[in-house]
C-alpha cells in the first residue's frame, strides 16, 4: 500500500515545528520526551508526511513554549474575513475522526483562538484535554455533551452555551446519532 502525496499544508506544518525545534536547540528526542509523542510521529510531521492533530499541536507548543497559532496558517491579514472556500481543517485528536475548522489561529499577538468543531456519528471520541486560558462553547447545530474533569456532564443542544477554565481536563463528544457543529473560542490566560 502506498502513503499518500504529502499535502501543501502537511509540509508547511511540518517545516514551521522543524524550524521552530531548532530554533530552540531541542533535539526531536527531547521534544518526544517533552510532548508524550513519538519520535517516529514527529519525524513524519516534520518531513510532511502527516498532519498534526489540534491536541498534538497543544503538546508541541508547550514543549517548545510557544503558541499553538504558531503552527496553524495565519488568517490573510489581522482583521479580514475568513473566506469558508479556503478553511484550514485539522483533526481533533489522532484517535478520532472528529475535525475542527480554525476560525482564528492565536498566536503571540492575539488573546483568543476560534475553532468550528464538526462532531459525526462514529467520528470516534474525543480524548481528554487541557490547556492554558479559558473556553467558551457555543452548539451551533446539534447536540453534544461536555464533560469537565470533576464535574457532572452537561448536554448542550443547539443555542446553548457553557464557559469552563481550560486547565481541567475536558471533552466533548456526540449525544446521540445526529451530527452536532460547535463554535469554540479559547480566551488566553
Amino acid at each position: 500500500m502506498s502513503r499518500p502525496e504529502p499535502t501543501p499544508e502537511a509540509i508547511e506544518v511540518g517545516r514551521v515545528v522543524r524550524n521552530c525545534r531548532k530554533q530552540r536547540g531541542v533535539s526531536m528526542a527531547v521534544l518526544a520526551a517533552r510532548s508524550g509523542l513519538s519520535q517516529p510521529f514527529l519525524s513524519q510531521l516534520e518531513r510532511g508526511l502527516t498532519t498534526p492533530s489540534l491536541s498534538s499541536i497543544y503538546r508541541i507548543a508547550e514543549a517548545l513554549d510557544v503558541t499553538p497559532g504558531t503552527f496553524l496558517r495565519p488568517p490573510a491579514r489581522p482583521g479580514t474575513v475568513s473566506h469558508e472556500s479556503d478553511p484550514q481543517v485539522i483533526r481533533v485528536n489522532e484517535a478520532g475522526g472528529q475535525v475542527a475548522r480554525v476560525l482564528i489561529p492565536g498566536g503571540s499577538s492575539t488573546l483568543m483562538e476560534a475553532y468550528e468543531h464538526h462532531f459525526e456519528p462514529g467520528g470516534g471520541e474525543r480524548g481528554w484535554f487541557e490547556h492554558p486560558g479559558e473556553d467558551f462553547l457555543h452548539v451551533l447545530e446539534g447536540e453534544i455533551v461536555l464533560e469537565v474533569r470533576g464535574e457532572e456532564p452537561l448536554t448542550l443542544r443547539a443555542g446553548q452555551s457553557a464557559h469552563h477554565r481550560g486547565d481541567v481536563p475536558h471533552r466533548c463528544r456526540l449525544a446521540g446519532p445526529v451530527p452536532a457543529r460547535t463554535l469554540l473560542v479559547i480566551a488566553s490566560a
